[in-house]
Protein backbone atom coordinates (compact mmCIF):
# COMPACT_ATOMS: atom_id res chain seq x y z
CA UNK A 1 0.00 0.00 0.00
CA UNK A 2 1.38 3.52 -0.88
CA UNK A 3 2.08 5.85 1.90
CA UNK A 4 2.12 9.40 2.42
CA UNK A 5 5.84 9.44 2.05
CA UNK A 6 5.27 8.36 -1.51
CA UNK A 7 2.98 11.56 -2.08
CA UNK A 8 5.27 13.90 0.14
CA UNK A 9 8.47 13.08 -2.13
CA UNK A 10 5.97 14.27 -5.61
CA UNK A 11 4.13 17.13 -4.68
CA UNK A 12 6.40 18.41 -1.56
CA UNK A 13 5.61 18.60 1.90
CA UNK A 14 2.75 21.43 3.17
CA UNK A 15 3.50 25.10 3.01
CA UNK A 16 0.39 25.69 4.93
CA UNK A 17 -1.02 24.26 7.95
CA UNK A 18 -3.78 21.42 8.05
CA UNK A 19 -6.14 21.98 10.83
CA UNK A 20 -6.99 19.63 13.30
CA UNK A 21 -9.70 17.32 12.33
CA UNK A 22 -12.12 15.72 15.01
CA UNK A 23 -11.83 12.93 13.88
CA UNK A 24 -14.21 11.26 16.47
CA UNK A 25 -16.71 13.97 15.67
CA UNK A 26 -17.39 13.17 12.35
CA UNK A 27 -17.13 9.62 11.97
CA UNK A 28 -19.67 9.63 14.70
CA UNK A 29 -21.21 12.06 12.53
CA UNK A 30 -21.31 10.20 9.51
CA UNK A 31 -21.72 6.22 10.71
CA UNK A 32 -18.11 5.61 8.83
CA UNK A 33 -14.56 5.06 9.34
CA UNK A 34 -12.37 6.92 7.59
CA UNK A 35 -9.39 5.54 5.85
CA UNK A 36 -6.03 5.61 7.44
CA UNK A 37 -4.46 7.32 4.45
CA UNK A 38 -7.24 9.55 3.93
CA UNK A 39 -6.82 10.49 7.64
CA UNK A 40 -2.53 10.87 7.53
CA UNK A 41 -3.48 13.24 4.72
CA UNK A 42 -5.59 15.45 5.83
CA UNK A 43 -3.80 15.18 9.11
CA UNK A 44 -0.88 16.42 6.93
CA UNK A 45 -2.27 19.44 4.61
CA UNK A 46 -4.71 21.49 3.31
CA UNK A 47 -7.37 21.52 0.93
CA UNK A 48 -5.20 20.73 -2.14
CA UNK A 49 -5.20 21.23 -6.00
CA UNK A 50 -3.05 19.01 -7.99
CA UNK A 51 -1.92 20.68 -11.43
CA UNK A 52 -4.14 23.01 -11.57
CA UNK A 53 -6.83 20.28 -12.18
CA UNK A 54 -7.82 17.63 -9.69
CA UNK A 55 -8.93 18.79 -6.02
CA UNK A 56 -8.51 17.08 -2.72
CA UNK A 57 -10.79 17.47 0.25
CA UNK A 58 -10.39 17.49 3.94
CA UNK A 59 -13.83 16.57 6.10
CA UNK A 60 -16.03 19.56 6.58
CA UNK A 61 -16.04 20.74 10.20
CA UNK A 62 -18.21 18.37 12.55
CA UNK A 63 -21.64 19.08 12.33
CA UNK A 64 -21.56 19.60 8.49
CA UNK A 65 -19.86 17.28 6.92
CA UNK A 66 -23.20 14.25 6.77
CA UNK A 67 -25.03 16.95 5.26
CA UNK A 68 -22.30 18.26 2.70
CA UNK A 69 -21.73 14.41 1.77
CA UNK A 70 -25.27 13.52 1.30
CA UNK A 71 -25.90 16.79 -0.66
CA UNK A 72 -22.76 15.78 -3.31
CA UNK A 73 -23.99 12.48 -4.20
CA UNK A 74 -27.95 12.97 -4.50
CA UNK A 75 -26.50 15.40 -7.09
CA UNK A 76 -25.04 11.83 -8.91
CA UNK A 77 -28.17 10.03 -7.51
CA UNK A 78 -30.52 12.18 -9.38
CA UNK A 79 -28.55 11.41 -12.71
CA UNK A 80 -28.70 7.40 -12.49
CA UNK A 81 -32.20 7.21 -10.80
CA UNK A 82 -33.76 6.33 -14.00
CA UNK A 83 -31.51 3.78 -14.87
CA UNK A 84 -31.52 0.43 -14.61
CA UNK A 85 -27.22 0.62 -15.43
CA UNK A 86 -24.40 3.04 -15.86
CA UNK A 87 -21.68 3.07 -18.76
CA UNK A 88 -18.61 1.27 -16.65
CA UNK A 89 -15.23 2.12 -18.23
CA UNK A 90 -12.43 -0.25 -17.68
CA UNK A 91 -8.61 1.14 -17.65
CA UNK A 92 -8.05 1.40 -21.42
CA UNK A 93 -11.68 3.11 -21.22
CA UNK A 94 -13.73 0.34 -23.39
CA UNK A 95 -17.34 0.48 -21.79
CA UNK A 96 -20.06 -1.92 -20.35
CA UNK A 97 -23.02 -1.58 -18.29
CA UNK A 98 -23.13 -2.16 -14.88
CA UNK A 99 -25.26 -1.45 -11.84
CA UNK A 100 -25.10 1.46 -10.36
CA UNK A 101 -23.13 1.87 -7.34
CA UNK A 102 -25.20 1.98 -3.99
CA UNK A 103 -24.85 5.82 -2.89
CA UNK A 104 -24.16 7.41 0.79
CA UNK A 105 -25.44 6.72 3.32
CA UNK A 106 -26.61 3.59 2.45
CA UNK A 107 -24.12 0.66 3.50
CA UNK A 108 -21.26 0.59 0.95
CA UNK A 109 -22.60 3.63 -0.98
CA UNK A 110 -19.71 6.10 -2.47
CA UNK A 111 -19.07 9.25 -0.46
CA UNK A 112 -17.38 12.32 -2.16
CA UNK A 113 -13.73 13.23 -1.51
CA UNK A 114 -12.66 15.56 -4.27
CA UNK A 115 -13.46 16.99 -7.54
CA UNK A 116 -12.37 18.61 -10.87
CA UNK A 117 -12.39 21.10 -12.78
CA UNK A 118 -14.18 19.57 -15.52
CA UNK A 119 -16.59 18.37 -13.03
CA UNK A 120 -15.37 15.09 -12.33
CA UNK A 121 -16.44 13.58 -9.18
CA UNK A 122 -13.83 11.66 -7.09
CA UNK A 123 -15.42 8.93 -4.72
CA UNK A 124 -15.09 6.27 -2.48
CA UNK A 125 -16.68 3.04 -2.54
CA UNK A 126 -17.15 2.85 0.96
CA UNK A 127 -16.48 -0.84 2.90
CA UNK A 128 -17.43 -1.67 6.81
CA UNK A 129 -13.62 -2.02 6.99
CA UNK A 130 -12.27 1.75 6.16
CA UNK A 131 -9.03 -0.21 4.47
CA UNK A 132 -10.96 -1.58 1.63
CA UNK A 133 -12.61 1.67 0.51
CA UNK A 134 -11.92 1.69 -3.78
CA UNK A 135 -12.19 4.52 -5.97
CA UNK A 136 -14.49 5.83 -8.12
CA UNK A 137 -14.48 8.63 -10.41
CA UNK A 138 -17.20 9.84 -13.10
CA UNK A 139 -18.40 12.81 -14.56
CA UNK A 140 -22.15 11.74 -14.61
CA UNK A 141 -22.41 9.63 -17.42
CA UNK A 142 -19.16 7.44 -17.77
CA UNK A 143 -17.81 5.55 -14.83
CA UNK A 144 -14.34 4.43 -13.76
CA UNK A 145 -13.57 2.04 -10.67
CA UNK A 146 -10.14 1.89 -9.38
CA UNK A 147 -9.37 -1.33 -6.99
CA UNK A 148 -7.09 0.61 -4.45
CA UNK A 149 -6.93 2.96 -1.95
CA UNK A 150 -6.80 6.89 -2.57
CA UNK A 151 -3.13 7.53 -2.20
CA UNK A 152 -2.63 4.82 -4.02
CA UNK A 153 -4.75 6.51 -6.74
CA UNK A 154 -3.18 9.79 -6.29
CA UNK A 155 0.38 8.96 -5.84
CA UNK A 156 -0.48 6.52 -9.57
CA UNK A 157 -1.81 9.31 -11.42
CA UNK A 158 0.61 11.49 -10.68
CA UNK A 159 3.36 8.77 -11.64
CA UNK A 160 1.19 8.01 -15.00
CA UNK A 161 1.56 4.27 -13.48
CA UNK A 162 -2.57 4.67 -13.39
CA UNK A 163 -4.29 6.31 -15.86
CA UNK A 164 -8.06 7.44 -15.20
CA UNK A 165 -10.00 7.17 -18.28
CA UNK A 166 -12.60 9.87 -17.75
CA UNK A 167 -9.68 12.76 -16.88
CA UNK A 168 -7.76 14.32 -20.18
CA UNK A 169 -5.80 12.40 -21.54
CA UNK A 170 -3.05 14.90 -20.69
CA UNK A 171 -3.26 14.80 -16.85
CA UNK A 172 -1.16 15.69 -15.49
CA UNK A 173 1.11 17.40 -17.35
CA UNK A 174 3.28 18.36 -14.40
CA UNK A 175 3.32 18.23 -10.82
CA UNK A 176 2.27 21.79 -9.38
CA UNK A 177 0.07 22.07 -6.13
CA UNK A 178 -1.72 25.05 -4.55
CA UNK A 179 -2.82 24.72 -1.21
CA UNK A 180 -6.16 25.75 0.63
CA UNK A 181 -6.94 26.41 4.27
CA UNK A 182 -10.40 27.61 5.09
CA UNK A 183 -9.27 31.41 5.31
CA UNK A 184 -8.08 30.86 1.55
CA UNK A 185 -11.47 29.35 1.28
CA UNK A 186 -13.45 32.41 3.09
CA UNK A 187 -10.93 34.95 1.66
CA UNK A 188 -12.14 33.45 -2.33
CA UNK A 189 -15.92 33.58 -1.26
CA UNK A 190 -15.87 36.91 0.12
CA UNK A 191 -14.01 37.87 -3.45
CA UNK A 192 -16.71 36.57 -5.53
CA UNK A 193 -19.44 37.49 -3.22
CA UNK A 194 -20.26 34.11 -2.30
Amino acid sequence: MTSLADLIAIIGPPSKPATAVDWPAIEAEVGLTFPDDYKAWANTYADLQLNGFLYLSRPEPAGRERQAAIATVDQLRDLVEDWPTIDLLDDLGNESEAPPFPFYPQPGGLYFWGSTDNGDFLLWLTDPDPQKWTIVVTDGTFWWHFQGSLLDFLVGILTHKVRCPVFPDDFPDGVGIEEFTPEDHARISAEHGL
